[in-house]
C-alpha cells in the first residue's frame, strides 16, 4: 500500500495539464493509445474451501470388523488464503482491449482438517505372539491445523476498458499451473487403545484366538477395556491400570495417548491445472499507473495417490496424517484483490476527432468543431468546459445547470433540488411550519422546538418523542422516558429434600443438583449431632433386581459427593428402594424422569 501511494504521488505530479484558464480537465489517453506492455502486481486475500474425496482405509486394518468400525468422515473448515501474483502482460489490436499475460503466484493458505467418529476394531498380535482384538478410538474430533504453501504459474487472457480519465475496468481469466502444494500440519489428536482376548483350550494351556463377532462373547473373552475396568475395578485409577498392563503384560493399551510426533508435511504428488478469474475496477493516477480493486476466484483440482497400507494409528504414540487418505481435493479460494498496473512506455495523445491537438481545446476528448473540439455531453448547447453541470441539461442563466423543482435556485446551489422551498431555507421545504427545514428536522411532520431538532415532547417529561421509548407516559431519563419496571419475583428456596434427578441407567449427579448438596452440607455443619439418610429410586424400565442395585448406586453416588464436600461417612446412611414409592406415574416420560432420583432426609443424631 505504501508503494502504491508513492507511485500515485509521482504519477499525479507527472500528469500533463491544459491551460486552467479555460476550465479544462486533465488529459488522458484511451486504451488504444496506452502502451501495449503492462506489469501487474496483485495482493490476494480471502477464504479457502476444499471438497475432499478420501480412500477407504478400513481394509488396511487386518480382519477389521466393519459393522462396529468407522474410519470417520474428513472435512475442511476455517480456510483462509493470502498471497500475491505478478504478471507481465501484452495487449494487441487497434483498441488494445484484449491481451495475454503470464507470471508467478504465491499463496499461503491455512485451515482445519477435521476427522470425526474414528473407531476401529481389528486383529492384532502382542509382543508375546498372542492374537487379540485391538480397539482404537479417537477422543472426540481429531483436528489437523494446516499451513499450505501453494505456488503457481498463471497463464491468462486479459481485458481492459478505460471509460473515463480516472476509471476503468479490467478482467483476467485463465489457467493456473501448480508448481507446489505443500501441506504442513500439526494435530491435537489423542486415542484410547483397548484390547480383548478370547482364550480357548484348557485353563493350564490357554490359547488366544481372534474374536471377530460384532459383540464379543463375554464368557470366553478377557477385556482390557475402559467399560470392563469401570465395572469390575471401580476403585483403581484407570490410567494406572492400563500402564501396568502395557509394561508388564505387553498389551497395546492406553487412554488419552497423544502422538509422539504431532506435526509433519504432506505434498500432493499430481500436477494441478486450475482456473483463475480476477475482475477489478481501475483508478488511473495517470496514463502510466492504475490501481485495481475487485474480487477474485481460484479453482484448483488436486489428485493424490493414497497409501495402500495407511493406518492413522495402530501402536501407542504412532500417528499418520489424515491427508494421506485424500485422493482428490477440489480447492476454491475467493476474496478481495488489490493490485497496481504499470504501463511500460508512452502512448500517443490524440482523440481522433479530426482536430489537431494544437487547435483542440479538449485534445483528449472527442468533440465537435462547433465547440472547438470539446463535447456537449448533455446536449444543452453549452460546451462542457463552460458548463458547470456538463452531464445534466440546464439553462444558460444558470451556466448549464438545471432547476429541477422550479424554485428559482439552481440544483447545485439548492440543498433540496427536487423539492421546492424558499430561498431563506436554501430551497428546502418546511412541511410542519416550525421554521426548521425538513432535512434538519428529526420530526418533519410534527411541529416542535429547535432545542429538540423540531420534535415535540408529548408527555412533557423533558425527553423529545424521538428519543422517548414511552412518549405518552412521563418517566425519568434513566428509564428512557418510561415508568420504572416492577420489582423482580422472589427467589425460590432450595430445600434438602429437593430430589436429585438422574439420566436413564446413570448415577452421575448433574451440576444443577449441586445447590441441594450444598444446603445439606450447611445443615449438617450447623448441627453436629445430625445425620442424613439418602434414599435412592429408579423408574420401572428395568428388572426389579437391577433397579434395586441401581437405586443403591445412586444413593452411594450422593454419599460419595457429600464425603468429597467434607461430610464424614458415618453421618451418611444410604438405602436403595428400586422402583417402589414412585414420585410420579411411570406411564409418561416426564413421570419416569422424576422417579429416577435420590432424596436426602436430615435427622437428629442417635
Amino acid at each position: 500500500m505504501a508503494s502504491c501511494g508513492a507511485i500515485a504521488t509521482f504519477a499525479q505530479g507527472a500528469a500533463p495539464k491544459m491551460n486552467t484558464s479555460d476550465n479544462a480537465r486533465y488529459r488522458y489517453a484511451p486504451d488504444g493509445l496506452l502502451s501495449r506492455w503492462v506489469i501487474d502486481v496483485n495482493l490476494l486475500g480471502g477464504v479457502l474451501t476444499q471438497d475432499l474425496t478420501t480412500a477407504s482405509t478400513i481394509g488396511n486394518y487386518p480382519n477389521a470388523i466393519g459393522s462396529v468400525s468407522n474410519t470417520g468422515k474428513l472435512k475442511f473448515e476455517n480456510g483462509t488464503s493470502f498471497g500475491f501474483d505478478a504478471q507481465l502482460g501484452f495487449f494487441f489490436g487497434r483498441g488494445r482491449n484484449l491481451g495475454i499475460g503470464a507470471g508467478f503466484m504465491y499463496l499461503h493458505q491455512e485451515g482445519d482438517m477435521k476427522l470425526d467418529q474414528f473407531h476401529v476394531e481389528y486383529q492384532s498380535t502382542d509382543i508375546h505372539g498372542s492374537t487379540f482384538r485391538q480397539l482404537i478410538t479417537a477422543n472426540g474430533e481429531s483436528k489437523e491445523r494446516l499451513s499450505v504453501t501453494n505456488i503457481n504459474i498463471p497463464l491468462v487472457l486479459k481485458y481492459k476498458n478505460r471509460f473515463s480519465k480516472h476509471w476503468g475496468f479490467t478482467a483476467d481469466a485463465g489457467a493456473l499451473f501448480n508448481v507446489q502444494e505443500r501441506n504442513e500440519y500439526s494435530t491435537n489428536a489423542s486415542f484410547d487403545y483397548e484390547a480383548i482376548y478370547r482364550l480357548t483350550g484348557s485353563p493350564d494351556n490357554p490359547t488366544a484366538v481372534y474374536d471377530n463377532s460384532p459383540t464379543p462373547i463375554a464368557a470366553g473373552d478377557v477385556f482390557y477395556t475402559r467399560a470392563e475396568h469401570d465395572q469390575k475395578n471401580p476403585g483403581e485409577d484407570l490410567n494406572t491400570y492400563f500402564s501396568r498392563l502395557r509394561n508388564v503384560g505387553g498389551y497395546n493399551v492406553g487412554l488419552g495417548v497423544k502422538p509422539a510426533t504431532t506435526s509433519g508435511t504432506v505434498s500432493y504428488n499430481t500436477v494441478s491445472v486450475g482456473l483463475l478469474v480476477q475482475p477489478g475496477i481501475n483508478y488511473y493516477f495517470s496514463d502510466a499507473v492504475a490501481l485495481s480493486v475487485g474480487p477474485y476466484f481460484i479453482y484448483q483440482p488436486f489428485k493424490n495417490s493414497s497409501n495402500n497400507g495407511y493406518r492413522m494409528s495402530d501402536q501407542l504414540g504412532q500417528y499418520s496424517s489424515v491427508l494421506n487418505t485424500v485422493t482428490a481435493s477440489n480447492n476454491m479460494s475467493f476474496g478481495a484483490n488489490l493490485g497496481v498496473r504499470i504501463y511500460i512506455g508512452k502512448g500517443k495523445d490524440t482523440d481522433h476527432d479530426g482536430i489537431p491537438d494544437k487547435d483542440d481545446r479538449c485534445p483528449t476528448v472527442y468533440g465537435s468543431r462547433i465547440f472547438h473540439g470539446c463535447p456537449d455531453t448533455d446536449g444543452d448547447g453549452i460546451a462542457d468546459p463552460d458548463d458547470s453541470c456538463p452531464r445534466v441539461p440546464g439553462i444558460l442563466k444558470f451556466h448549464g445547470c438545471p432547476d429541477s423543482d422550479g424554485d428559482g435556485i439552481p440544483d447545485k446551489e439548492d440543498a433540496c433540488p427536487y423539492q421546492a422551498g424558499p430561498v431563506a431555507l436554501h430551497g428546502c421545504p418546511d412541511r410542519d411550519g416550525d421554521g426548521i427545514p425538513d432535512k434538519d428536522d428529526l420530526c418533519p411532520d410534527k411541529a416542535g422546538p429547535e432545542k429538540y431538532h423540531g420534535c415535540p415532547d408529548t408527555d412533557g417529561d423533558g425527553i423529545p418523542d424521538n428519543e422517548d421509548q414511552c412518549p405518552e407516559q412521563a418517566g425519568p431519563i434513566e428509564n428512557h422516558g418510561c415508568p420504572p419496571p416492577p420489582p423482580p419475583p422472589p427467589v425460590e428456596e432450595i430445600k434438602v429434600t429437593t430430589p436429585i434427578l438422574f439420566e436413564v441407567n446413570k448415577t452421575v449427579i448433574r451440576e444443577s443438583s449441586y445447590p441441594v448438596l450444598e444446603v445439606a452440607v450447611k445443615k449438617l455443619n450447623e448441627d453436629k449431632e445430625s445425620y442424613v439418610i439418602v434414599d435412592g429410586y429408579t423408574d420401572i424400565t428395568g428388572k426389579p433386581a437391577y433397579n434395586k442395585a441401581l437405586s443403591m448406586r445412586r444413593a452411594k453416588a450422593v454419599k460419595e459427593k457429600l464425603i468429597k464436600m467434607g461430610v464424614k461417612a458415618k453421618r451418611i446412611k444410604v438405602v436403595g428402594h428400586g422402583s417402589s414409592n414412585p414420585a410420579e406415574s411411570n406411564d409418561t416420560e416426564e413421570g419416569r424422569m422424576k422417579n429416577r432420583r435420590a432424596v436426602m432426609h436430615l435427622n437428629v443424631g442417635e
